[in-house]
């Protein structure tokens, strides 16, 4: 499997993709289940740098993307005519800085009450949408797909899913029709494929873990208001293990096929 796909959690030239002891757990080979709030804070930090790792910024990838319609559409700059925004928007659409990446979607995951196993599942939609799109992960377009990915995960994943108007009091660079229209171009070009297995989700959890984690994102993330959540949470007696949580986005249906290659846009050309 190469460094940047995602895997469908199938088998591949004769290997079972969910081995002994990993995080997937299947009494048939007698696996050990591990409960996902003991694993949150650690596959947050990973996930963040998975997603961190993938954002470019250097000169080439605005002319190579200037036919993009995707592109052009998630180009967040454009967005910063709202009267009276706040100028630190526009100051920091070219930060891409492992500070201030984690720092951006630690503030929404708390601020919004997401969770891991969304945020999680934001990163495989953003890989079908990538795959789909050919678009790259740029400075000026990762907060916008980000949102857009991680609402629509959201949506499918919890209950009581945050509301789009909500998430633009959030971030007020986009308004709230403006995410409605791109929740619907993000849906329409990875064609309605927001089905998630189990084995997906573990699978990639287990792709997560193996992440050499920048120092930065673990300080950044361990100080945060949303892990001090998250360890109050665990506090709790019982919790889902990662098998258990990653039900939440698929019931008995089948995945259509891999989530992609979340790197598309980080190594050969689009």
């Amino acid at each position: 499997m190469a460094d940047d796909e995602l895997d469908d959690g199938q088998p591949h030239g004769g290997v079972v993709m969910c081995k002994p002891g990993s995080l997937c757990n299947d009494t048939r080979m007698g696996e050990t289940t591990q409960r996902f709030s003991a694993l949150q804070q650690p596959l947050l930090c990973a996930a963040i740098h998975f997603f961190h790792r993938h954002i470019r910024s250097d000169p080439d990838v605005l002319p190579r993307m200037e036919g993009n319609q995707m592109f052009k559409y998630f180009f967040e700059v454009q967005y910063h005519n709202k009267p009276d925004l706040n100028r630190i928007f526009p100051e920091s659409v070219h930060d891409c800085s492992p500070l201030h990446v984690c720092s951006f979607i630690l503030s929404i995951l708390h601020q919004g009450i997401f969770s891991v196993s969304a945020f999680i599942v934001s990163i495989i939609y953003l890989s079908r949408f990538k795959e789909q799109s050919h678009i790259t992960l740029h400075a000026c377009t990762w907060r916008p797909l980000f949102l857009t990915s991680l609402l629509l995960a959201d949506k499918m994943w919890e209950d009581k899913p945050v509301r789009n108007s909500s998430l633009a009091k959030l971030f007020p660079v986009l308004n709230n029709a403006e995410l409605n229209k791109m929740e619907g171009e993000f849906l329409g070009m990875v064609r309605f494929n927001v089905l998630v297995t189990p084995d997906l989700f573990c699978s990639f959890c287990e792709k997560l873990l193996v992440e050499q984690t920048h120092q930065e994102i673990t300080r950044c993330v361990a100080n945060s208001e949303f892990v001090a959540t998250l360890q109050a949470d665990d506090g709790s007696v019982g919790g889902p293990s990662v098998q258990q949580e990653s039900q939440g986005a698929s019931q008995t249906q089948q995945d259509p096929g891999p989530g992609g290659d979340f790197g598309a846009g980080a190594h050969p050309a689009p």
